[in-house]
């Protein structure tokens, strides 16, 4: 310790260049360094797919788009699991692949299924975001909301007031919910009573399923706009459908309980 501090008494030249020095690569290195969780060179095995449809019900998602892009996905190379969730408006998918893999090649053999897929999409489904999950994709902001119980639908007002504002900004891989379930209209049919009305519950279920729908009608052009057109039909509320002839003078709220709820949970 001793010889240190002579040494510094002596050279105090040589110790203010060598200080100096340490202080200039600090700096270049603090500006120019990235701050990463992972070294370089780490590449996670997974990529992720968002694609909006305005305002399609989650088994069209299902039909249209969910399921013609897994089928083309199932094709790509390397290719370990899918995961996909169809929500009203909007489709995600979550592809893992075998450790290994090039993910730069994956990348663009998973952009190639898009482009295929998107033959078959309907004609308004205009966007399809691909994302590469890497370590910088671990949530960086966990936010709490406060719920207000006199509020019917508080998933559906949090998820165009703050989830969709959240994703549309540049950077944003996702934005996810915990803690609240989407509501869905439950109906839970009396087998005895549709019986005693010599009525059938699955034609019941078959003609319901075509009452609600929306599809793709064309476009329009105005001078430089596009305008989409969309055929819909659906419901204006639970009383509607609980008025809903289902048998000469039969209604549907006469055979079936019908509620407006939270979905079941997913573990």
């Amino acid at each position: 310790m001793r010889q240190l501090a002579a040494f510094s008494l002596k050279r105090r030249i040589t110790v203010l260049v060598l200080l100096a020095t340490a202080l200039v690569i600090g700096a270049v290195s603090t500006a120019s360094v990235p701050v990463e969780l992972f070294p370089q060179g780490f590449e996670s095995p997974f990529l992720s797919l968002f694609i909006p449809w305005r305002d399609a019900p989650p088994q069209e998602v299902l039909e249209k788009i969910v399921e013609p892009l897994e089928e083309e996905l199932s094709t790509v190379r390397g290719v370990e699991r899918i995961t996909s969730v169809a929500r009203t408006g909007r489709a995600r998918f979550f592809v893992r692949f075998k450790q290994g893999t090039d993910m730069d090649v994956a990348y663009r053999e998973v952009r190639d299924r898009i482009e295929r897929a998107r033959r078959i999409f309907p004609a308004d489904v205009d966007r399809v975001f691909t994302f590469k999950d890497d370590a910088s994709g671990i949530p960086v902001f966990v936010m709490g909301v406060a719920v207000d119980p006199t509020i019917l639908d508080s998933y559906n007002l949090i998820q165009k007031s703050i989830v969709l504002p959240l994703e549309r900004i540049d950077g944003v891989a996702s934005v996810q919910v915990n803690g609240l379930e989407e509501k869905e209209i439950l109906i839970e049919l009396d087998r005895d009573r549709a019986e005693a009305s010599n009525l059938n519950i699955y034609a019941i279920a078959q003609d319901l399923g075509s009452d609600n729908f929306t599809m793709a009608s064309g476009k329009v052009r105005e001078g430089s706009k596009k305008l989409l057109l969309r055929s819909m039909a659906r419901y204006e509320n639970l009383e509607a459908l609980r008025n809903r002839l289902v048998g000469p003078g039969v209604r549907l709220k006469d055979i079936a309980k019908i509620t407006y709820e939270e979905a079941d949970k997913d573990y």
